[in-house]
Parts: C-alpha cells; structure tokens; sequence
C-alpha cells in the first residue's frame, strides 16, 4: 500500500500547471471537480485503509453494499454512504451511445493509438492548446482521471469520454459518481480476493506490501473514521462539519501499523456507527 497523499499530490499538480488566472478559476470551480479540489487535508493512512480492506466479509452475497467486520460489529459501505461522502451524483443510467473519433483526439492525439493519463499529463505540461476552452476540458478529464476515477497511468480512458467534454454542461451533469463507486468498489473486492489468494503462497523474501487501488479509495477511510469512532480520535487532528462530507476530516499521514492495530482492538460492542 503506497502512503504518499495521492489527493494533495494531484492537487498541487493541477495549481503547478501553467494557466492563465481566468483559466484556473474556471478549472476548478467546475461542478464535478470543484470539491476534490479542496480536498488538502485529507491525509493517506495506507495501513488504516489497509487494515480496513482485510476486514472485509465475504461481499459475493451481499449485493451492491460492502460489510466490513470490525469487532463483533458489521459495518456497511455503500454507494449512498459513498455518495454521502462525496457528494458526488450516483443516482442513475452512465451510458453513452457510440460516437464518431471526438475532436479532442483528433486535435491533440492524432497519432495516439489509446489515450492514456499519462498521454494527458504530456499534453497539459506541454501546455499548447488552440483555444481557452480545450484548456478546461482535457484539465477536467485530467482531474476525473486522476482522483475519482484514478487508475495506473497506462491504462486507456475511453473516447466517448473526450466526445463527452466537448459540451462541459453534459460533462459536468454526467454520473461520475456512479463510475467512481463501481471503481472503487470493483477495485476494493479485487485486491481483498489478491491479498487473500496471496496469504496461500509462499511467502517472498520482501514481506513488504505494496499496491495500489483504482477508484476513489480516499472515500473508505472517511468512511472508517465517521463509522468507528476509536479510528477518528485516533487518527483525525480535527473535525469540521462540512460538505460534503470528505472535507470534514483534518488528518495525517504515515500512521504506523501498531496503532491502527490497536484502533481495532479497541472497538468495543456497539461501537460501529
């Protein structure tokens, strides 16, 4: 599990890109964004979201939502704590009818076989762009790309989703956070099942975990704070009532394996909110 503070990195990547100030203002005031680009305070516990991932129940019965045993406790996460959580909209149908090769690709990608993130991030560093607005739209699908929806840098982000940023009003109302949950969840499950299948191998020299989750997974860790109460006066330096939700919590970095540990162990019965 990488503990680096993914959300400050990729929102400081975004403030460092060359922009005009009119054009930055724009960037991040947009409605599917704006939120997660204030979200600096939002530490990565790798080993809390870690811990909280291996307590995960069998999930193959359980429908949409994923329990989490915690004590004698079962916890919930769903897409309505997600989109709690997030504010993000995860109410309704994301498909997107088949569309001719979008302009975006062609104008700035024409010999790409796939666009990619990091194909994204060349483009933005490069900063040439022929008008104001594609500045904004391949900004937004860079951010989509990076935080509710990240992914390894490899990994190629369908056309129809460029089609789609050439009209920002559909863009901005579309359900990412329906995409974002189906991620995070698909994601979660997976590395649950790997990290299970992998504790029946022979162990390697390296008892080092290290991987990483698709998604959203920040949203699980706010989940586990506001759910179990040890984790919050454990690991949050402060708590302010915000929405939405994730911009709440004030917390740090590098927590150590033998505190969340103990965080566990602490739960009592009826200690699962």
């Amino acid at each position: 599990m990488n503990d680096s503070n993914e959300s400050q990195k990729l929102t400081c990547a975004v403030e460092e890109n060359t922009y005009e100030a009119e054009e930055y203002e724009m960037v991040i005031h947009q409605p599917c964004i704006q939120y997660f680009m204030k979200l600096n305070t939002l530490g990565w516990a790798g080993q809390l979201l870690h811990n909280t991932l291996m307590r995960l129940t069998d999930h193959s019965d359980n429908g949409d939502a994923l329990w989490f045993q915690v004590g004698e406790e079962l916890g919930r996460f769903s897409i309505y704590e997600f989109g709690l959580i997030t504010r993000m909209k995860c109410v309704g149908s994301t498909h997107l009818p088949p569309m001719a090769k979008p302009i975006l690709i062609r104008r700035y990608f024409p010999t790409v076989r796939g666009v990619s993130r990091e194909n994204l991030e060349l483009q933005m560093s490069n900063a040439k762009f022929d008008n104001d607005e594609d500045v904004i739209k391949l900004s937004l699908l860079y951010i989509i790309f990076c935080i509710p929806l990240s992914n390894a840098n490899s990994v190629k982000i369908d056309p129809k989703f460029f089609a789609l940023a050439d009209n920002l009003d559909e863009f901005n109302e579309f359900l990412w956070g329906v995409l974002s949950w189906e991620a995070t969840r698909a994601a979660i499950c997976a590395t649950v099942d790997d990290r299970t299948s992998s504790k029946r191998r022979p162990l390697k020299k390296s008892r080092q975990v290290h991987y990483s989750i698709a998604g959203f997974p920040h949203a699980l860790l706010v989940w586990a704070y506001e759910s179990i109460p040890t984790m919050a006066a454990k690991f949050t330096t402060n708590y302010e009532q915000a929405i939405p939700r994730m911009l709440s919590w004030i917390t740090a970095d590098n927590v150590k394996f033998d505190e969340v540990m103990w965080a566990f162990t602490a739960v009592g019965e009826n200690q699962i909110i």
